[in-house]
């Protein structure tokens, strides 16, 4: 059944590859589910002719880097546009990061949604005072849940974002800033201009396909690095594929982070998974370690309902 929208415009969305190649089949499957589920969404470029000329000559990347940055500019200036979805993961925004003029982006542009290594952009537009939404690609939508989707209709359409509970790792209470996303992508962000701002803020952390030592090794960066010192909170969500026992993580987990003295909460439903619900980065959260949720402390006014 089609999620009914509280509004009578429709909600105007570009599409946009920011990392590698898309993928035809996965677009197809993507936009259908739009279609049939939020047909108030309106795709206003779907045929991708601008996005398959000039290609890289590197088989990973969607595009040549001041392409991609000239693409993605146009798109964030174009105030006529409601959201800018990314069409999937990958590999390739960090090349073109530095060719963007930030400074140009005002706060009544289009708001970004992704994940993975949209979290690039995230921190990016994170550092310029821009909310922006980690949650599904277009091409993770065919194998996201139907409540992580009605979840991500409703933050379209209204504005809204979900509580999402997890467990326990440490407990407290702290408020602050949603920063982060994927742990690889933040972790290849130190030192740049582009790393979020750490004071007072919940780090978000999700990672895919990363060995357990590989995992420890980026902790433990953030760690000696003085980074994970500066947080209010830490919230992660579902680091999958290492290959070891769940138990073997948590216990890394609580080996790394446990000495920093925050809350901290695991096991939330986001990241490479089904189960990937939308959150508002940038925004106030409030992370409650005692009873293990992750609560928003307002949601996005560009989308909210008049």
């Amino acid at each position: 059944m089609p999620y009914s929208s509280v509004h009578t415009r429709p909600r105007r969305v570009a599409l946009f590859a920011p990392s590698s190649p898309l993928e035809s089949e996965k677009l197809d499957a993507g936009l259908k589910i739009i279609e049939e589920k939020a047909p108030w969404i309106e795709i206003i470029n779907d045929t991708f002719t601008d996005q398959t000329e000039d290609m890289s000559s590197l088989p990973y990347l969607a595009g040549k880097d001041q392409l991609q940055a000239g693409r993605f500019t146009s798109l964030l200036l174009n105030t006529s546009i409601d959201i800018v979805w990314c069409l999937r993961g990958g590999y390739g925004s960090l090349r073109w990061l530095s060719m963007v003029p930030w400074d140009r982006i005002g706060h009544d542009a289009p708001v970004l949604i992704g994940f993975s290594d949209v979290s690039f952009l995230h921190s990016a537009l994170f550092q310029q005072g821009h909310l922006s939404i980690h949650g599904p690609l277009i091409s993770t939508l065919p194998i996201t849940t139907e409540p992580a989707k009605k979840a991500l209709w409703t933050c379209l359409d209204q504005g809204e974002f979900p509580s999402l509970s997890g467990t326990t790792l440490s407990p407290g209470k702290a408020k602050g800033p949603l920063i982060g996303g994927n742990l690889t992508c933040i972790t290849h962000l130190i030192g740049t201009a582009y790393e979020p701002g750490w004071n007072g803020a919940i780090l978000l952390i999700e990672d895919h396909n990363e060995a357990l030592y590989r995992l420890d090794r980026m902790l433990t960066q953030l760690l000696i690095t003085g980074r994970l010192s500066r947080l209010a909170g830490i919230a992660v969500g579902r680091l999958l594929g290492t290959g070891k026992p769940e138990k073997l993580l948590q216990t890394l987990l609580q080996d790394r982070l446990s000495s920093i003295g925050v809350p901290i909460i695991i096991d939330l439903p986001v990241g490479h998974i089904p189960d990937n619900y939308p959150l508002l980065m940038g925004q106030d959260y409030e992370l409650d370690g005692d009873k293990g949720i992750l609560k928003p402390m307002a949601g996005l006014p560009g989308l909210q309902r008049p």
